[in-house]
């Protein structure tokens, strides 16, 4: 009989607490026979092609023969290194240092909101401002960055950390669910993909909206005419099918409280679809008004007026609820966050002045 080959294990979510990052790049078909340095130069756009022969030259880089089919023996790790379907790239670069006393820009211990935990999940409240993971320009003080820290506090003898199923913007509030191990994580990513998970999001928009409730539907692509890279646009012709269902949750004088049920999960669907029917977010600095605005924010550059503009100073989208299937239970499981509390202050202020 053939000798069976042992399984490969499961690789979890590397543990943020560790001194260093980590990236990982599946070779594709179209990537077979490429160099190892311009493979990693079209993926690391932080760094330079000359950059990342540096990297590969200070042993920053690995490869592992992954998927390759013919488990084909890997040579000494050079520039020139010709690359092969289905190998494994592994960069790994120093973790930066951290800020003194403060690993992460959220605390762990008093400023992350646990919604819901059990043994497989656990969902916390993002806060605007904060990344749900590491970035370029953000490599450190993230949502999991904060997450594995109290996971290691807590639970200081488990062998995975949480790791994350969905994430959300930068500026956008709300329900972060993360799975504590990689079965859970597969069970919950397959409903993802199905599209069997209900996402309801709470948005404040400008304007009053005529109707209780609609349908959004409106095909979205890349805005071609915008200086800013990650700008979508309504594309009538060559877009893809994306719909948004909404209700009105509250009216105020010149702004309504709107409940967003997303039936396909564009980038920035809710941002645009509001914007292109008139009702663009509140403090939404990409699509409520002229992107020069969003310019000035990259830059550090926000003035007086464009915050009066704004009103609040992020976007007022927050993801409300999450509704899914238990990976262990089965049962449907629903967890619920609060809106931020800028975000309630505004609407009572307009509440009172109405």
């Amino acid at each position: 009989m053939p000798r069976e080959r042992p399984r490969k294990a499961r690789r979890g979510q590397r543990d943020l607490s560790l001194p260093y990052h980590e990236y990982r790049y599946e070779v594709g078909e179209p990537d077979h026979g490429q160099r190892l340095d311009a493979f990693l130069a079209k993926r690391i756009q932080w760094r330079s092609r000359r950059g990342v022969q540096q990297m590969i030259a200070e042993g920053m880089v690995s490869l592992e023969v992954g998927k390759d089919p013919q488990a084909a023996p890997i040579g000494s790790i050079r520039d020139g290194l010709k690359l092969r379907r289905g190998q494994e790239v592994v960069l790994r670069t120093p973790a930066p240092q951290p800020p003194p006393q403060r690993v992460a820009d959220l605390d762990p211990e008093s400023d992350l909101e646990v919604l819901a935990e059990d043994d497989q999940i656990v969902a916390v409240n993002k806060p605007p401002h904060i990344s749900v993971h590491p970035s370029h320009g953000h490599l450190t003080g993230s949502l999991i960055h904060a997450i594995h820290e109290r996971h290691r506090r807590l639970y200081p003898g488990a062998t995975e950390v949480p790791t994350l199923c969905h994430r959300l913007d930068r500026e956008t509030s709300g329900v972060v669910l993360c799975a504590k191990d990689q079965l859970s994580r597969t069970r919950i990513g397959r409903q993802f993909e199905a599209r069997s998970v209900q996402k309801i999001y709470l948005a404040l928009v400008v304007g009053e909206m005529e109707q209780q409730q609609g349908c959004i539907d409106f095909p979205l692509g890349r805005d071609l005419h915008s200086e800013v890279r990650l700008k979508m646009a309504v594309r009538p012709e060559d877009g893809q099918a994306s719909q948004t269902d909404w209700k009105v949750e509250q009216r105020f004088a010149g702004f309504t409280l709107v409940a967003l049920y997303p039936k396909t999960g564009r980038q920035h669907q809710l941002r645009v679809h509001l914007a292109a029917i008139g009702h663009p977010i509140v403090g939404d600095k990409l699509y409520m008004g002229d992107e020069s605005i969003f310019i000035r924010g990259v830059n550090g550059e926000i003035t007086e007026q464009d915050r009066r503009f704004l009103k609040l100073d992020h976007q007022a989208l927050h993801a409300w609820q999450l509704i899914f299937e238990h990976p262990f239970t089965g049962m449907e499981t629903t967890v619920k966050a609060p809106l931020p509390d800028d975000v309630r202050e505004f609407c009572r202020t307009l509440s009172a002045s109405t």
